[in-house]
């Protein structure tokens, strides 16, 4: 008796490279495994923000971030590196610090997998003969769309106050993120009032108020938003260009438009 043999098709990619939804531009690539795990060494959660992975590195910064505040640890940081290593064993709080130490490793170690799971994807990706693109988003929430970024803006806001240009880019989620842990640890940090001592010339009065619990947060997170805003920007602006050749070949494949003298 012959069997009968049903057939499937597929009319998707299996892989799909990009999501366009009203918070976000989501998309996989190939990205260098070392430079995912180094952020997420500078700060657990920055290298899964960086691979789009925005519920986990939210959860990851603000758990690195409590747990380095009960622990007191970069206050110990900031001890050793000013050679008081007396008051490095005074300040710790051991309890917390072996918590932290497992979350740390952790973040490390998920965020290079992550990412070499992810630049298996791309790969495959790019191998399909057909390709999901899509352009842009419209619903309740807002509009998203596909376009021409200066990278170099990235610089700018994201200087200005790290986190406003990832809100331009639309990366809501990361965006919100940032913002509000740079707004809480210049609250904490006392920087705008900083700012301002140091425009009106008072520089001794500066350091009682710098408190480095929470200033050693800040480069960390400050250089992470520059390197992720450009980074971002400038691989939207390729997704654009990709996006609009995919969809003119599908159209009007290799014809040539012809004019006439």
């Amino acid at each position: 008796m012959v069997k009968n043999i049903q057939k499937v098709q597929f009319f998707k990619p299996r892989r799909p490279k990009i999501k366009v939804g009203a918070f976000d531009v989501n998309y996989i690539k190939k990205r260098r495994p070392i430079i995912v795990a180094w952020w997420s060494a500078a700060l657990p959660g920055m290298g899964h923000i960086h691979l789009g992975h925005y519920l986990k590195g939210l959860l990851l910064v603000s758990g690195e971030i409590v747990l380095n505040t009960l622990s007191h640890l970069n206050t110990a940081i900031f001890f050793s590196m000013t050679g008081q290593f007396q008051a490095v064993h005074e300040v710790v709080n051991y309890n917390w610090l072996i918590l932290y130490s497992s979350f740390f490793v952790f973040a490390i170690w998920d965020s290079y997998r992550i990412c070499i799971d992810t630049n298996k994807s791309s790969l495959i990706e790019e191998k399909q003969s057909i390709k999901e693109t899509a352009f842009g988003a419209i619903d309740t929430w807002g509009m998203n769309t596909l376009n021409i970024r200066n990278p170099r803006m990235a610089f700018v806001w994201n200087g200005i106050f790290p986190g406003l240009y990832h809100l331009c880019n639309n990366k809501i989620i990361s965006g919100i993120t940032l913002l509000g842990w740079m707004i809480t640890i210049s609250y904490f940090t006392k920087l705008p009032l900083v700012v301002l001592l140091t425009m009106t010339g008072q520089f001794t009065e500066i350091q009682p108020l710098i408190n480095p619990q929470w200033l050693l947060f800040f480069p960390s997170i400050y250089l992470f938003t520059l390197y992720d805003g450009y980074s971002h920007a400038v691989f939207y602006n390729r997704l654009f260009e990709e996006e609009q050749a995919y969809h003119f070949h599908e159209k009007f494949g290799d014809n040539r438009l012809q004019m006439e003298r």
